[in-house]
């Protein structure tokens, strides 16, 4: 079954790679297929489907594969549970027992930077005037069923041709070898489609096989989309340098919810 729908997944994505070179600068392919994705969410507001997962365990200490917050025109306000998971009396938190219809989901992000560089690459953070990244609130209401069904291969396929063709000289400038696009459909597309946190528990935890807040997510990321992956050039390879900043400047706590109070 993994196998069907890995192939599945790489042919659906090099036919959007393909087709990617007629698409215009917003990444509607020129026939207005973005404005009908965006309103694609009509199919979310079914309550029977639950848009978010949440995955954390203080062994992996696994963040969230999606985020929802909270209609505050609906809800009743958070309650005291009165008790921890383990049954051990209060646990200290608190927390709201709406019902579902009460939330909206906003975002997901089990898959680092699916939601950015993956839908509407070109348009970068949306600071050029004129860019319009509206599509990518279409894709943080949607869900991973609707990924696997292919919905948003055109988008990625696009934006992964695009990355390719602005940053492949620079990547051969540095003495390394860009991934084509049939090698990143098959570095990175597993991972980002669907956008879940995948966990196999006979490998090795790290991501991209279950997440850690510690892991370099980023850096990981960056090597399956861009370079061609070996022994030369391991997943880790970006990570190893590193691009980003090591460690944070405030380190994690040993205890729920593990990350650092606002400073």
């Amino acid at each position: 079954m993994k196998t069907s729908i890995h192939h599945l997944l790489i042919g659906g994505l090099l036919v959007a790679s393909l087709g990617a070179c007629g698409t215009d600068s917003n990444g509607d392919g020129g026939d207005g297929s973005t404005g009908e994705s965006a309103s694609s969410g009509d199919t979310t507001s079914d309550a029977t489907t639950n848009p978010s997962t949440t995955a954390t365990t203080s062994a992996t200490q696994t963040t969230t594969a999606s985020t929802t917050v909270a209609d505050s025109s609906s809800s009743e306000g958070p309650v005291d549970t009165g008790s921890s998971s383990s049954g051990g009396g209060d646990d200290g938190f608190m927390f709201a027992d709406d019902p579902y219809d009460a939330y909206m989901q906003i975002d997901r992000h089990a898959a680092v930077e699916a939601g950015t560089a993956g839908i509407a690459g070109p348009e970068g953070l949306g600071f050029n005037r004129g860019s319009d990244i509206s599509v990518r609130d279409a894709y943080n209401m949607s869900n991973p069923a609707e990924d696997a069904a292919g919905m948003w291969l055109d988008e990625i396929g696009a934006s992964v041709t695009f990355f390719h063709g602005a940053l492949d000289d620079d990547i051969m400038g540095l003495g390394l070898t860009p991934a084509t696009i049939e090698q990143t459909v098959a570095q990175a597309g597993p991972v980002i489609v669907p956008d879940t946190i995948k966990y196999d528990p006979s490998q090795p935890t790290g991501y991209p096989n279950g997440r850690a807040l510690t892991d370099p997510v980023v850096d990981i990321t960056l090597a399956a989309v861009l370079l061609e992956l070996g022994p030369d050039q391991p997943l880790t390879l970006f990570a190893d340098l590193p691009l980003n900043p090591p460690a944070n400047d405030v380190p994690f706590k040993d205890e729920f919810p593990y990350l650092a109070d606002p400073h």
